[in-house]
C-alpha cells in the first residue's frame, strides 16, 4: 500500500498540471506523448531507482527496445499512475 503525506499529494497535482500544460501545448495526445527514462525521472522528479521500482512493481507501464535496454514511457500510463496514487479528502 502506498502512503503519501500532504506534500506529496501537492507535488503529483503540480505534476499533473505541469504534464497536461505540456500535452496541450504540443497538442499531441498522452497517448502519442512518449518519456525516456531521464524525462520521466525529470517531469515526476523521482531517482532512477524509484523509476525502476515503479517498473519492477507493475505500477508503470513501459516500453523497452530489446535492443539498446532503452526504456520509454507513454504520458496516458504515467497519468494512470499518478491518477492511482490520488487520496481524495476526507
Amino acid at each position: 500500500m502506498i502512503e503519501l503525506n500532504i506534500k506529496e499529494i501537492t507535488e503529483i497535482k503540480e505534476t499533473l498540471s505541469e504534464l497536461k500544460k505540456i500535452i496541450l501545448e504540443i497538442g499531441r495526445s498522452a497517448e502519442q506523448t512518449i518519456f525516456d527514462n531521464k524525462g520521466l525521472m525529470e517531469y515526476l522528479k523521482i531517482s532512477a531507482t524509484k523509476a525502476q521500482k515503479l517498473r519492477n512493481e507493475g505500477k508503470l507501464a513501459y516500453s523497452k527496445d530489446s535492443r539498446t535496454g532503452k526504456i520509454w514511457y507513454r504520458l496516458s500510463d504515467v497519468l494512470i499512475y499518478l491518477d492511482s496514487c490520488y487520496n481524495k479528502r476526507f
